[in-house]
């Protein structure tokens, strides 16, 4: 049986309701009929492997949930994680009549394969992307049968850092389309040019595509092309997306058939741009061609009874505007895909994001050897890439931590540019003493990332040629107890404890004067301070694990977090 957590997270009742994450969960593609597959599912652990299908199912699942968290209510056997079945009869909407039926699983982890009717679709690896399949067959106002087969026992699977993410953890859901489609497109803002590159896919690629963009409704930019090439759309008098001002232009794309839109979807998207370059000699990030300093929070993405799965949407909004209320300007979400509703919201409010791509744990202090060993960290990359690449506020794509897991970091760098060249990349965001000793090397391109959690910041292995950022740093210790999970000895932080909101926030400050001299002496241009909220017995969290309590004024957060921002900056 699933353990019960001793803390539950703010917002769980949502989760625990009906049909939990009732929001449309693809926020940059959508179209206006769709159906929420959310809530109870029938459930076995164990029982056959794909081809054969289980004769019988003894419990239910809670979805969505990782089988090993509390929220999942499975009551036989989903602490261990492994592997097993969920079932859902599905009756498909009468409106969708002479509509195809698409299926959509936000994230199961971390193998899958999915049958529909008694018929196998597919098998997916990777537990951080979205897998989809036409539902051959469905026919609008009669029940259907979606069976979803998971396994996470293979050891290799890239999992992040919590590690438990077996089953169906993200939002799955239905949707009607014509019978050509768009199935996905990728946009690549250019301010330098005023337009945007579009690149639409069509399960027909000779099909007319045409893109609209809006300004508060209003049409301000069209342009047509094909679904096999890419083409711009112009922007006259651009508006550009930064955190002070994170404008959003309405998308809509339509599939044409001699002229007739046979298919729409409406998206949006953001004029920014993020590079690197010199000030007086020395090596700076800029913003939309502006020097800008960032000065951000290491987020886990965690709760402590369901894990990776967000308890809500509010949550998610929550979060990120907390932090920018402190004065933030950056999240890099760690070892973690979150939910695309949580890019959504940085786009939204305003924040910039470091990207890391999960680690495979397995290989944390162990040397992978074979390439298949290798490839479900080149997959989890790729998915990354391309399922989160039309997010505005995403700048940075981090591909290794301390060195853990780390492998050929040049050619994983030249796999991702090739999928991006549009961002910046940090191939080894710091390599711990203990991996330099197995032969794990630093690979830097864009920008160099040092993790400091002593009391005075120091860079190590720098060369100044290349901006310098703390990739990890800080990390002070405050417990709120009623907060905090007690049956986990040791709660802790880096380097001494503090006991009060006050001294949490005077040694904070000490280290953000010390990064503000840096920024001249040291080409310090990015400060990332572990972390956003408490993860289990790491209580160095702004935001309790729970999310029930802000452990320090926003506001006098804010004040210090201007002096390594821009001062002219206003949000």
């Amino acid at each position: 049986m699933v353990k019960t957590p001793e803390l539950s997270s703010r917002w769980q009742e949502e989760l625990l309701s009906a049909t939990p994450l009732p929001e449309y969960p693809r926020p940059t593609m959508v179209r206006e009929k769709w159906l929420n597959l959310n809530g109870q599912w029938d459930f076995l652990h164990q029982g056959p492997r794909p081809p054969q299908q289980p004769e019988s199912f003894t419990d239910t699942a809670h979805v969505p949930s990782a089988m090993q968290a509390a929220t999942s209510c499975v009551t036989k056997g989903g602490g261990g994680g492994g592997y097993g079945w969920y079932r859902k009869t599905v009756t498909i909407p009468a409106e969708w009549a002479g509509s195809k039926v698409v299926f959509h699983g936000e994230a199961i982890g971390t193998k899958s394969t999915i049958f529909f009717d008694g018929k196998e679709l597919g098998s997916h690896v990777g537990g951080f992307k979205r897998i989809t399949h036409e539902l051959p067959g469905a026919t609008a106002g009669q029940d259907h049968e979606i069976v979803v087969f998971f396994d996470d026992t293979d050891k290799r699977m890239s999992r992040g850092k919590s590690g438990a993410l077996a089953g169906m953890w993200q939002t799955a859901w239905i949707e009607a389309v014509p019978q050509d489609y768009i199935t996905s497109y990728q946009q690549t803002p250019d301010i330098d040019q005023s337009c945007l590159t579009l690149k639409v896919n069509a399960t027909d690629p000779a099909l007319t595509v045409s893109a609209t963009a809006l300004d508060q409704g209003k049409p301000v930019a069209t342009a047509q092309g094909d679904a096999r090439s890419p083409f711009q759309l112009e922007i006259p008098n651009q508006k550009l997306w930064s955190p002070e001002s994170p404008f959003l232009y309405d998308l809509v794309l339509e599939l044409k058939r001699d002229g007739k839109t046979i298919d729409r979807v409406k998206g949006y998207f953001g004029m920014r741009k993020i590079s690197t370059g010199e000030v007086d000699g020395q090596p700076r990030i800029f913003l939309n061609n502006e020097v800008y300093y960032q000065v951000g929070l290491l987020d886990q993405g965690s709760w402590p009874d369901s894990f990776f799965t967000q308890p809500s949407d509010k949550c998610l909004e929550f979060e990120v505007q907390t932090a920018k209320d402190m004065g933030f300007n950056v999240i890099r979400k760690h070892f973690k895909v979150a939910a695309e509703r949580w890019y959504h919201w940085c786009d939204k409010i305003g924040m910039l994001v470091w990207q890391d791509a999960p680690r495979q744990i397995l290989f944390i202090s162990d040397l992978h050897k074979t390439e298949e060993d290798k490839q479900p960290q080149r997959e989890v990359v790729r998915d990354m890439v391309t399922q989160r690449y039309n997010h505005p506020s995403i700048i940075t794509w981090v591909l290794f931590n301390e060195g853990g897991a780390q492998f050929d970091p040049k050619g994983m760098t030249e796999m991702t540019r090739k999928l991006d060249s549009s961002r910046l990349i940090n191939a080894t965001s710091h390599v711990h003493e203990r991996f330099v000793k197995m032969g794990r090397r630093r690979y830097e391109v864009d920008f160099h990332d040092t993790h400091c959690y002593d009391r005075t910041l120091k860079l190590e292995d720098y060369d100044s040629h290349i901006p310098a950022t703390f990739g990890e740093y800080g990390g002070i210790g405050y417990e709120i107890k009623e907060h905090s999970v007690q049956n986990e000895k040791n709660n802790w932080g880096y380097g001494e404890m503090v006991f009060s909101a006050d001294e949490l926030l005077s040694e904070y400050e000490k280290l953000v004067q010390q990064a503000v001299a840096m920024r001249k002496t040291d080409n310090v241009c990015a400060l990332i301070y572990t972390e956003l909220t408490d993860f289990h017995n790491e209580v160095n969290g702004f935001i309790t694990f729970d999310r029930k309590v802000i452990k320090v004024d926003p506001e006098k957060m804010r004040e210090i977090n201007m002096q390594f921002r821009h001062v002219e900056a206003k949000d």
